[in-house]
């Protein structure tokens, strides 16, 4: 079995020293007062967590270039922070790796099975990505990060993760809207299935386990990247080396656009087509017409990007229809509105706000 000495020294991670147990504490009481504050729903024990947290070790270490600043390892229950970087960073970024350290699932010889969304089976993780992108929305909204509008790969979109796997947060928070927030941090703090369960519901089996399976290749290519660019900087190579690997960058940035808007399709495709289905009422007609245009405020977009115009526009068509349907059924009271006039009437709604758009209300099922 490889010893964690080898498996840090494997990830380039170097210890230099360990942090103090003041500042230990300290970032204890800190994450303990955001997670008690900001997700009361989740009835934490103020003095259970922070008491959990002081017990960490934590340390400054060398890390790798392109690797995050902070990580944890479930292994020997250890956060590691990159040497060079702010206390006040810190404080910030042991939010993300301590959450890791309380989705812990393990069995009695200490195996991992489970880490809040992501499943191990043997050698096999599934949901890695996805975990991933929930616990930085909830680390993101824990600590205050502003919400920005950023550029990779080609595609522009609204996220509220600037730094940190910002692609993966803006599409984990279009399924979080669609799901409600509520249910995806609690099944990402707790381990449990209720968010996968809904999501499966919400979307049909089949497309949650492809939008999970997008959330890794994401990931994934974008590392690969990453060692590429390391490799680059790092080693003397010939020009035909050069090029090739430089080649082989771009062809993963085409690859990660790809996925992005595939990913994005399938997310607006499988819950409003699922959604148009059972709507019967007047009011569920205008609760999904909302819907579906706020969520026109999260999705990515690039200068070749017209997919959700395009759906936007047929499932306007398909509500005018529905509309006609109900005006003749006098069971129903119906007033007739433009579909301009309706569309622009929810402007004044749009899903701007911050901590209560984290609240899991007004959710068609």
């Amino acid at each position: 079995m490889v010893s964690i000495e080898q498996e840090l020294e494997k990830n380039g991670i170097k210890v230099i020293c360990p942090i103090n147990t003041f500042n230990v504490n300290e970032i204890a009481t800190y994450v303990s007062k955001l997670l008690c504050s900001k997700f009361p729903d989740f009835k934490l024990n103020y003095n259970d967590i922070f008491t959990k947290i002081s017990r960490l070790n934590m340390y400054i270490a060398d890390m790798p270039s392109g690797m995050s600043d902070a990580c944890y390892f479930y292994r020997n229950e250890s956060l590691y922070f990159r040497k060079g970087i702010s206390f006040n960073d810190i404080k910030r970024l042991s939010f993300h790796e301590i959450v890791h350290h309380f989705q812990e699932v393990k069995d009695s010889k200490g195996v991992l099975h489970r880490l809040g969304l992501c499943t191990y089976l043997r050698v096999k993780a599934y949901g890695s990505a996805l975990n991933e992108a929930a616990v930085q929305l909830m680390s993101s909204f824990a600590v205050g990060e502003r919400r920005d509008s950023v550029t990779y790969y080609g595609v522009s979109f609204p996220t509220d993760s600037p730094t940190y796997y910002p692609m993966l947060c803006n599409l984990i928070k279009q399924v979080g809207y669609l799901t409600g927030f509520a249910v995806l941090f609690e099944s990402t703090f707790f381990a449990d299935n209720a968010f996968f369960d809904k999501f499966k519901f919400l979307f049909g089996e089949k497309n949650a386990f492809k939008i999970q399976q997008n959330f890794d290749k994401l990931l994934y290519t974008e590392e690969k990247i990453i060692k590429i660019n390391n490799k680059i900087q790092t080693t003397d190579m010939s020009y035909r080396k050069f090029k090739a690997a430089t080649e082989t960058v771009n062809r993963y940035k085409e690859q990660i656009k790809k996925t992005f808007f595939d990913t994005q399709n399938l997310i607006l495709n499988s819950y409003f087509n699922a959604r148009m289905k059972e709507i019967k009422t007047a009011n569920e007609i205008e609760e999904y017409r909302k819907r579906l245009y706020s969520f026109s405020n999260l999705i990515g977009k690039s200068d070749s990007y017209t997919y959700f115009n395009d759906f936007y526009i047929s499932k306007m068509a398909e509500i005018d229809k529905k509309y006609e349907a109900l005006t003749g059924n006098t069971q129903i009271a119906v007033v007739k509105k433009s579909l301009l006039s309706t569309i622009f009437g929810t402007i004044k709604r749009l899903f701007v706000k911050d901590s209560v758009e984290y609240e899991n209300d007004n959710i068609p099922s």
